[in-house]
């Protein structure tokens, strides 16, 4: 499978991961890593992870992303 984002530009680059998204195969240059906090339920309310998780994203998702 190859990069969507580099397929405008007539290049064949192996995608590495795949975006969060929108499901567009990335390559290592496209891709883009975002935290994500990790929510649990547990009894009756919510438990929120110490560690942050790593979600991917393509250059257009992580854009449009509220900062």
């Amino acid at each position: 499978m190859n990069c969507y984002d580099c397929a405008p530009d007539h290049a064949t680059t192996a995608a590495v991961a795949i975006c969060r998204n929108c499901g567009a195969a990335l390559c290592h240059q496209h891709a883009q890593a975002a935290p994500q906090t990790v929510v649990r339920v547990q009894g009756v309310g919510q438990s929120t992870l110490p560690e942050m998780a790593r979600r991917i994203m393509c250059t257009i998702c992580r854009g449009a992303q509220p900062a």
